[in-house]
C-alpha cells in the first residue's frame, strides 16, 4: 500500500529552517477541526489499519485506499453526502492542510481572484490539472462497488478490532442496543426498503392497532418508506464518549430482535469475551434464550425492560405487594446533562452590579412562586423501586433473573408500575439497576444527533450499497471524532451537536501553516509576521528567490489550467 502522507509537528525545526532560508510550502488554514481530525487518524496508524482491512472491490489499487477512506470521511464531516460535491469539500475543508502539499496545494489566481486547487494525483492518467486528490466519480464507483454486506462486515469486524488496538473501549464494558427507522423518499427504487404505516409520533402502526384506531387517529397516520438501522453503542458511566460498535441496515419491516442478538454473537466472536460486560436494551429485544446465552456463555449482564403481560412481571408485582418489601427512592435525572462550555459571550464573568441585580431578580421570582403568581419549578421525577431477586418463572430463560419494580412516588397501587429485568448479581439494591437502564437514552440521543445534525438520511441515490456506505462512514467518522475530542481532554464537547462542536473546535482567526522536510508548524498571523522579521539578512535573499520561484510556478500552472 502506498505510504500515507503524514507531517509531524516540529515548530523549533521549522523556525530554524525558515531562518536558514528554507521551507516547502506556506498555507493559510481555517478548517482546523478537519485538519486536526485527519492528523489524528493518520498519525496514530488508524487510517493505515483501516485501509489495510477495507474490502477493496477492485483488483488494482490505482488510488490508495487510505485516500478513499479519508475522502469519504471528509464528506461526512463536511455534511456533503453527494460525491459530485467532493471538489467543494477539498477546497473548503482541512484535508489538504492535514496531509500537506504533496497531496495538494491552494493558491489565488491573480487574474480571476478564484481559489485554485492543484493536486498531483496518484497515477499518470491526468490529461489536465487535478483539483482533487482523486476524481469524485472514482469515489462514487468504489462506494457503489463495495457490497453492503461486506462493508457492514468490515465495520462490525476489523474496524472494531482496530478500535480495540487503539484502546477505544472502556474497561467498564457498557453497551447499548437499539433500532431506529431511517426514512427515505417514497421511491420504490430504494433497494430493500419497506413501506409502512406510522402514527404522528413516527411509531409503526400494526394491522390490529390500525383496526382499533378512530377516524381522527387514522387521519394523523401516514405511509412512509424506510429502512431500519440496528446499532450497538459503547460508552462509559458518565457518557464521556460514544462509539458505534456494530451496525446493521435492514428493511424497515424486519424485526430487530434476532438481528441484534446476531450482532452480539458476531461482536464476541471478533473481540472475544470480556470487552462487552453490560448490555442495556429496551423490551423490544426480549428473548429468554438469547439473554441466558449472553449471561452463561459470554458472561454479559443484560439489563432490559419487561412487558406487563409477562408472567415474570406478574409474579414480581405479587411479591412487591408484600408488607415487608423495602422501597428505594430514585430521582430521574435529565437524559442529556448540560454541556459545560460557554455558548455566548454573555456567559463570560459579569460585573458585580449586574450579579446583584440578577440575584435580586431571582429572589423576586422565588417570592412569586411562593405566593402562586408563578408556577413552581418542576422538581425531578421521584420514582420508587424495589428489587425482586432470583425469579425463575420465565421458562425460556434458563438463568435466574432479578426484576426491579418501578412506580411513581404518588402511586402506591402499582396499577401503572413497570419493570426492569437484569442478570447482574453484583449489587443487591434496586437503584443501581435503574441508573444503568437510564443510560439507554444515550443511544436514542445519538440517533437524533446523526439524523438531525449529521444529515444521516440525506441520501442522494436509491442504491442500497450507497445508502449503507453513507450510514457506515457517518458512524465511523462520528466515533473517531469522539475519540479525538476525548484525547484532547475536551470530553464535554462529545454531547454537543455537530454544528456546536465544530464551532468550538474552529478558531476565530485564521492560522498560517509552514511545511518543511515532512515537518509542519502552525503560527498565528502576528507570530508568523514576527518570524519573518527575525529572519537574518543572510537568509532573506534565499527566501526571496524561493518565493519568486514558487509564485512563478503557480502563475504558469494557473495560466495552463484550462479544461479541454
Amino acid at each position: 500500500m502506498p505510504p500515507i502522507l503524514v507531517y509531524e509537528q516540529n515548530k523549533p525545526y521549522v523556525i530554524q529552517q525558515f531562518h536558514n532560508g528554507h521551507f516547502d510550502y506556506v498555507d493559510v488554514v481555517q478548517e482546523v477541526a478537519q485538519r486536526d481530525f485527519f492528523r489524528y487518524v493518520a498519525s496514530t496508524l488508524l487510517l493505515q489499519r483501516l485501509a489495510e482491512s477495507y474490502p477493496w472491490p477492485r483488483r488494482k489499487e490505482e488510488v490508495p485506499t487510505w485516500i478513499y477512506i479519508a475522502a469519504d470521511m471528509a464528506m461526512r464531516l463536511h455534511g456533503n453526502h453527494a460525491f459530485h460535491g467532493f471538489p467543494w469539500v477539498v477546497s473548503t475543508g482541512g484535508m489538504l492542510a492535514a496531509f500537506g502539499p504533496k497531496l495538494g496545494t491552494k493558491h489565488i489566481d491573480k487574474e480571476t481572484g478564484e481559489l485554485r486547487i492543484e493536486c498531483e494525483g496518484f497515477n499518470a492518467k491526468n490529461d489536465y490539472p487535478r483539483q482533487t486528490p482523486c476524481d469524485s466519480d472514482f469515489l462514487r464507483k468504489i462506494a457503489k462497488d463495495t457490497e453492503a454486506d461486506k462493508l457492514m462486515g468490515w465495520f462490525n469486524g476489523p474496524v472494531q478490532q482496530i478500535f480495540r488496538k487503539h484502546r477505544h473501549f472502556d474497561k467498564a464494558g457498557i453497551f447499548m442496543g437499539d433500532g431506529s427507522y431511517i426514512f427515505v423518499p417514497d421511491n420504490e427504487n430504494y433497494e430493500g426498503s419497506a413501506k409502512m404505516l406510522f402514527d404522528e409520533h413516527n411509531h409503526p402502526v400494526g394491522r390490529k392497532q390500525e383496526m382499533m384506531m378512530s377516524a381522527a387517529q387514522l387521519k394523523k397516520c401516514q405511509w412512509r418508506r424506510c429502512y431500519k438501522m440496528i446499532s450497538l453503542l459503547h460508552t462509559n458511566e458518565n457518557g464521556d464518549f460514544f462509539l458505534y460498535a456494530g451496525m446493521r441496515i435492514v428493511p424497515g419491516n424486519a424485526h430487530e430482535c434476532p438481528v441484534l442478538w446476531e450482532m452480539v454473537d458476531e461482536f464476541v466472536s471478533v473481540m472475544g469475551k470480556g470487552v462487552m460486560k453490560d448490555l442495556i436494551l429496551d423490551r423490544g429485544f426480549l428473548d429468554g434464550a438469547a439473554i441466558a446465552k449472553a449471561k452463561a456463555k459470554y458472561h454479559i449482564d443484560v439489563t432490559i425492560g419487561v412487558r406487563r403481560n409477562m408472567n415474570v412481571f406478574e409474579d414480581a408485582l405479587g411479591l412487591a405487594n408484600l408488607p415487608d418489601v423495602q422501597w428505594e427512592s430514585y430521582s430521574r435525572e435529565r437524559s442529556e446533562p448540560p454541556v459545560p462550555f460557554r455558548r455566548h459571550y454573555t456567559d463570560a464573568p459579569r460585573p458585580e452590579h449586574i450579579e446583584k441585580r440578577e440575584a435580586a431578580r431571582q429572589r423576586t421570582l422565588d417570592e412569586q412562586r411562593a405566593t402562586g403568581e408563578r408556577p413552581p419549578i418542576k422538581e425531578p421525577e421521584q420514582i420508587m423501586m424495589t428489587r425482586i431477586k432470583e425469579l425463575t418463572t420465565w421458562s425460556s430463560c434458563s438463568v435466574p433473573l432479578d426484576l426491579v419494580v418501578c412506580r411513581d412516588s404518588q402511586d402506591e397501587s402499582l396499577d401503572d408500575a413497570w419493570g426492569i429485568l437484569t442478570t447482574a448479581r453484583q449489587e443487591s439494591r434496586a437503584v443501581p439497576v435503574g441508573k444503568r437502564y437510564h443510560l439507554r437514552v444515550h443511544i436514542e440521543e445519538r440517533h437524533r444527533h446523526l439524523k438531525c445534525f449529521w444529515d444521516l438520511a440525506e441520501f442522494t441515490s436509491p442504491c442500497f450499497d450507497l445508502v449503507v456506505n453513507q450510514i457506515v462512514f457517518t458512524a465511523l467518522t462520528y466515533s473517531l471524532l469522539q475519540q479525538q475530542i476525548l484525547r484532547q481532554a475536551r470530553k464535554a464537547l462529545n454531547k454537543a451537536s455537530k454544528s456546536r462542536l465544530m464551532e468550538e473546535l474552529t478558531p476565530v482567526s485564521d492560522a498560517v501553516i509552514v511545511y518543511t522536510d515532512h515537518y509542519y508548524a502552525v503560527f498565528g498571523k502576528l507570530e508568523y509576521t514576527e518570524m519573518v522579521l527575525d529572519v537574518p539578512e543572510s537568509a532573506r535573499e534565499k527566501l526571496r528567490e524561493l518565493i519568486r520561484r514558487k509564485r512563478s510556478k503557480s502563475r504558469v500552472e494557473a495560466a495552463t489550467d484550462a479544461y479541454p
